[in-house]
């Protein structure tokens, strides 16, 4: 009984131990119908692109203060989005994606953009900026 306990319990541990976590993969589309990039700051460098099989792609890289030795942040974040109008909802795939820390509500104009959940936004691509963790950024491509 002792050894039968004991392989279950080791079988158990071998397969947790080797198992990895799956993350939705999405193919980008080639043609963009929107995209939005970050004006000159000296914060950071952000880019918002729609393309036309229903997926986007939100790039964002933080720009160092020369006083300081810190290394640029830099996060690429996928996902699909559907559409209601001008109205597009974003689904971020990834799990650790935490969309309140970019689309903060104190900063963004509710005719922008609105944080739906964790990893779901509501853009306003009727608007010609929005603005993505404190910064404006601008609509360069219909």
């Amino acid at each position: 009984m002792r050894n039968i306990l004991t392989i279950i319990l080791l079988a158990v541990a071998v397969s947790s131990c080797g198992s990895k976590k799956k993350t939705a993969e999405v193919t980008l589309g080639t043609k963009q119908t929107v995209a939005y990039k970050s004006l000159g700051n000296g914060v950071a460098a952000i880019s918002l692109l729609l393309f036309e099989n229903n997926t986007f792609q939100l790039n964002f890289k933080s720009i160092p203060q020369p006083e300081t030795n810190d290394k640029p942040v830099e996060r690429s974040e996928k996902g699909t989005y559907t559409g209601e109008g001008h109205w597009k909802t974003l689904q971020f795939l990834s799990k650790g994606f935490d969309a309140s820390a970019l689309f903060d509500a104190q900063y963004n104009n509710p005719d922008e953009v609105e944080v739906l959940g964790k990893n779901k936004v509501k853009v306003n691509t009727a608007q010609q900026t929005i603005t993505i963790w404190g910064i404006v950024c601008e609509q360069v491509a219909r």
